[in-house]
C-alpha cells in the first residue's frame, strides 16, 4: 500500500510528457483550499435565487401578455366640425364684417377680398335678383334693376346685358309694330267680311233681276213671233237682259276678289303671328340667358371674393384678424365652429405598413399635443370605423371618444375646435415566448425553404 501511495504521489507530481504542466503545484497549500473548501452559503443561495428567478422569467414569457401597438396622427374633433372657409384668390381683405367668438347665421357674409365691385352694390343687386321670376308662364321683374345704378367691377357686363335683355322685353310688350300692323290687318279683315257679306246680298237681287228680265225676254220674244210686237221693242229687252246677265257676272268676280284679298289678309295675320311668336320666343331666351348669366357671374364673384357662412356657429380667427392683411389663394381665413357640435371623435391617419391587424372595436390611446400625457393622462378611445381605400398610402380611422375629453387622469381637456396629437392603437395581446418564437419560426421557414 505504501508503494502504491508512493507511486500516486509520484505520479501526480510527473507531468505529462511534451506538457508543460511541470510549473503547476497541485499541491500547494493554496490549490488544496479552494478544492477541498466548500462554496460559501451566499454564494449556494444566490445562483438558486438567480435560477429561480430564470425559471420564473421563462414561466412568465408563456403567462403574461402585453400589447403590440400600431401609432397613427390622430385629430380630434366633433361629429359636426368646424368649417374652414379658405381663400380663392390673393389680395387684401378689403371689408370684415365680423369679430373673433361672434355667433353668426348661415349666409351672413364675413369677408370680402379687394376687387373692383362695391359689396353692397353687389349684395343689393343679388337681393333683386332673388325676387325675379322668368318662365314661360310668367315674368315678374322689379323696376328698380334697371333704375338704380350700380358699381359691380367685372360682374357688370353681365349686368349690362341683363338690362338690355329687359329692355327689349319692355319694348316688346308696349310698343310693338308687328302688333299694330296685325290689329290693322285683323280689322280689315272684319270690313272684308261685311263688303262681302253685302256683295253676296247684292248677288241674290242681280239674280232675281236675271231672272224677271230673262222673263219679259222671252215674253216678248213670243209676241215678235206672234207678229204683235216691233223688232225693236224685242231687241231693246235682248240687250236689258245681257246687261243684267254682264252686271250678275261683274258682281261674281267682284266677290271673287274680294274673297282673294280676305285669304291674302288671313295669311298676312298667320305670317305676322308665327311671326311676333319667334320674336317674343327669342326675347324671352335672351332674357333667361342673360339672367343665367348673371347669376354666374354673380356666383363666381362670390366664390372669389367673398367668404359666407355656409352654417351658424361661432367665429374664430386664426392668421387673420383685420382688414389690408394680405391673403393668398388657398389660405385657411376663418373657421365656424358650429352650435351643435355633436360627440368627440378622433380621425386617425393610419399608415399601411402594420394596417392589416387594425379592426373596429380595437382600444385606442390618444396622447393630446400640448397637454403632456404624464401630467393630464390620455384619452380613452375605441375604433367604430375604418376606410376602404387608402389616400395617399393612408387609411382614415374612426375613433369614438368612450369618456370624451375626459383624460384618465380626470381631467377635462380644453377644446378648440381641433386637436392634435398620436393615437396608439392597442391591436392584440402576445405572450414574450410568442414574439421571440415567431422571428424564430419565419428565419427557421425561410432556411428550409
Amino acid at each position: 500500500m505504501d508503494n502504491e501511495k508512493d507511486y500516486l504521489e509520484e505520479s501526480e507530481l510527473t507531468p505529462p510528457l511534451g506538457g508543460r504542466g511541470a510549473d503547476i503545484e497541485l499541491r500547494s497549500d493554496e490549490v488544496q483550499e479552494i478544492l477541498t473548501r466548500p462554496p460559501h452559503s451566499l454564494i449556494r443561495y444566490g445562483i438558486t435565487l438567480i435560477g429561480i428567478i430564470i425559471l420564473i422569467l421563462l414561466i412568465g414569457s408563456f403567462i403574461f401578455k402585453y400589447p403590440e401597438i400600431i401609432q397613427g396622427e390622430v385629430t380630434v374633433t366633433t361629429e359636426n366640425p368646424p368649417v374652414w372657409l379658405i381663400a380663392k384668390s390673393t389680395g387684401r381683405i378689403k371689408e370684415l364684417t365680423c369679430i373673433d367668438k361672434q355667433l353668426v347665421d348661415t349666409g351672413k357674409v364675413l369677408l370680402t377680398l379687394e376687387n373692383s365691385a362695391e359689396t353692397k352694390d353687389v349684395v343689393q343687386l343679388i337681393n333683386m335678383l332673388n325676387t325675379v321670376q322668368i318662365s314661360d308662364s310668367i315674368i315678374n321683374i322689379p323696376n328698380q334693376i334697371t333704375q338704380t345704378t350700380f358699381v359691380l367691377g367685372e360682374i357688370q357686363t353681365s349686368f349690362s346685358n341683363f338690362v338690355k335683355a329687359i329692355m327689349n322685353y319692355n319694348n316688346m310688350k308696349s310698343f310693338n309694330p308687328s302688333n299694330d300692323e296685325k290689329n290693322n290687318i285683323i280689322r280689315q279683315l272684319e270690313e272684308r267680311k261685311i263688303y262681302i257679306s253685302n256683295l253676296n246680298k247684292q248677288l241674290d237681287l242681280k239674280k232675281r233681276e236675271l231672272e224677271l228680265s230673262a222673263s219679259i225676254y222671252n215674253r216678248e220674244k213670243s209676241l215678235y213671233d206672234s207678229k204683235v210686237n216691233s223688232k225693236y221693242d224685242l231687241e231693246t229687252n235682248e240687250q236689258t237682259f245681257i246687261n243684267k246677265k254682264q252686271d250678275l257676272l261683274q258682281l261674281n268676280t267682284n266677290i271673287a276678289l274680294a274673297e282673294i284679298e280676305n285669304s291674302q289678309l288671313q295669311g298676312s295675320v298667320k305670317k305676322l303671328t308665327t311671326q311676333q311668336i319667334q320674336e317674343k320666343n327669342q326675347i324671352i331666351t335672351d332674357l333667361k340667358s342673360s339672367y343665367r348669366e348673371l347669376k354666374t357671374t354673380l356666383n363666381n364673384w362670390e366664390q372669389n371674393y367673398v367668404l359666407i357662412s355656409p352654417q351658424k356657429g361661432i367665429i374664430t380667427f386664426n392668421s387673420f384678424w383685420k382688414q389690408n392683411q394680405y391673403v393668398k389663394a388657398g389660405d385657411k381665413v376663418l373657421a365656424i365652429v358650429p352650435e351643435n357640435s355633436g360627440k368627440f371623435i378622433g380621425k386617425i391617419k393610419l399608415p399601411v405598413n402594420g394596417s392589416g391587424k387594425v379592426e373596429t372595436g380595437q382600444m385606442v390611446n390618444i396622447k393630446i399635443s400640448g397637454y403632456p400625457y404624464m401630467e393630464f393622462g390620455i384619452l380613452k378611445g375605441k375604433i367604430r370605423n375604418k376606410s376602404l381605400v387608402t389616400n395617399d398610402n393612408f387609411y382614415t380611422l374612426e375613433v369614438e371618444l368612450t369618456k370624451g375629453l375626459r383624460t384618465t387622469t380626470g381631467k377635462d381637456l380644453k377644446f378648440t375646435g381641433e386637436l392634435m396629437g398620436t393615437a396608439e392603437i392597442i391591436t392584440e395581446d402576445r405572450t414574450l415566448f410568442e414574439r421571440l418564437y415567431s422571428p424564430l419560426k419565419y428565419l427557421t421557414n425561410k432556411a428550409l425553404d
